[in-house]
């Protein structure tokens, strides 16, 4: 019996082509809307979400100058800014830290090098863990290490662009001046994409120098300063800021001139709000499905309209009112049915051609299809047309069978 149904609604929407293909066209435009912007939203999502945890993702927690805002006044019975020496005393007495740096980005600098070619790029000063904790890799030469900032050593690595722009990609064995530090490139890195998690630095575009080394020549080094740790575990990360917050308090005194950030917090209100901006969209695009469900249900009124003589037939041989309601409850549900699968088919093909495009751009692009909007986008058409050709259902299976025959 249904695909008796089915059969017929065929026909009736082949024979009216241009009508059904308007009317599938609204359904067409939301579900196509839900599962591409869903998609790429998510797509983007994952690859920020993959950037950050390459770092440390939610086991992150930075502290940082600040200034004070209590007893200011008593900030000269210490020095100002989070020190070396503030680093080793949290540093060993901190648990659950699996990695750790002291290191600050100082802003765009005048560099040139040993062959006389200028460069503004960032200038970092950083101790010997640096590297590891921000996982550079090395292309060329060597990093520098704890030794080398202790020594207050005149070295330096370079990122790629640096290397490329500055020396053709061979800096190692050069040399360039910075920020009037003059420092000899042992160490250059590999070309990076990390889309969302800067540091303040550009991962390519980047002089890293010895922290020490910096602030000998430059105070505001020392000020800027900023401890970065990595945690073994973000449950842990509470615990980790209390006895942080605890160590600093007593090494400075009770001033408060330092803050404490705590990047799981960050994401978890970052993934609260794409929730929110999901929903949005979801809601949008929902309304196009809504204005297609009315363009279902006229066309269905049309239908029952251009079709009552059909109907007085169906009914005087002896179809029941049910079975005509449900023939045309179905119809409805295939065309809005046809026009959610065709959206969704539609809006996976342009979210992988979208993003094979990004990818040309941004190589560490991750594509994600929605498959929640892509369930969501072909339930709500199958739901627009169960709801919208209920009326014109049960119009027509309310319809007298001698009146629709002489009606007609």
């Amino acid at each position: 019996m249904w695909l008796e149904y089915l059969n017929i609604a065929r026909k009736v929407l082949v024979g009216h082509k241009f009508r059904s293909l308007l009317t599938v066209l609204s359904i067409t435009i939301g579900a196509f809307s839900i599962v591409v912007m869903s998609s790429l939203a998510q797509s983007g999502l994952t690859t920020l979400f993959r950037g950050m945890e390459e770092l440390g993702g939610g086991r992150l927690i930075f502290v940082g100058p600040k200034q004070a805002e209590r007893e200011e006044a008593k900030q000269a019975s210490y020095t100002r800014g989070l020190t070396v020496e503030d680093r080793d005393i949290v540093f060993e007495r901190l648990p659950h830290v699996v990695e750790h740096s002291m290191f600050t980005s100082l802003g765009r600098k005048e560099m040139v090098s040993d062959t006389g070619r200028l460069k503004r790029t960032d200038l970092v000063a950083a101790d010997g863990d640096f590297f590891s904790f921000t996982h550079l890799v090395r292309d060329k030469g060597r990093f520098f290490d704890s030794d080398d900032d202790a020594k207050h050593a005149k070295v330096c690595v370079v990122g790629a662009k640096v290397a490329q722009e500055m020396w053709d990609g061979e800096a190692v064995g050069h040399t360039l001046e910075l920020d009037g530090i003059r420092c000899r490139v042992i160490g250059q890195t590999t070309d990076l994409d990390r889309w969302g998690m800067d540091f303040d630095f550009s991962w390519v575009d980047f002089v890293a120098m010895p922290l020490e080394t910096v602030n000998e020549v430059d105070q505001k080094a020392k000020a800027a300063a900023q401890l970065q740790v990595k945690t073994d575990d973000a449950s842990h990360n509470d615990i980790v800021k209390r006895i942080a917050n605890a160590l600093l308090a007593d090494r400075h005194h009770g001033i408060d001139d330092y803050e404490i950030f705590d990047m799981s917090s960050i994401m978890n209100n970052f993934n609260s709000f794409f929730a929110i901006m999901r929903t949005i969209v979801g809601f949008i695009a929902g309304i196009a499905l809504l204005v297609g469900g009315v363009g279902v249900m006229n066309m269905m009124l049309v239908s029952v309209s251009e079709r009552v003589r059909e109907i007085g037939i169906r009914k005087a041989i002896g179809a029941n009112p049910n079975d005509i309601g449900r023939q045309f409850l179905l119809e409805a549900i295939v065309l809005a049915g046809t026009g959610g699968v065709i959206g969704v088919v539609s809006g996976v093909g342009v979210t992988y051609f979208a993003c094979w495009l990004i990818r040309h751009f941004k190589p560490t692009w991750v594509t994600v299809l929605a498959h929640g909007a892509i369930i969501a986008a072909l339930s709500v058409s199958v739901g627009v047309g169960l709801l919208f050709g209920y009326f014109p259902a049960r119009r027509a299976s309310k319809l007298d069978a001698i009146t629709a025959i002489r009606g007609s």
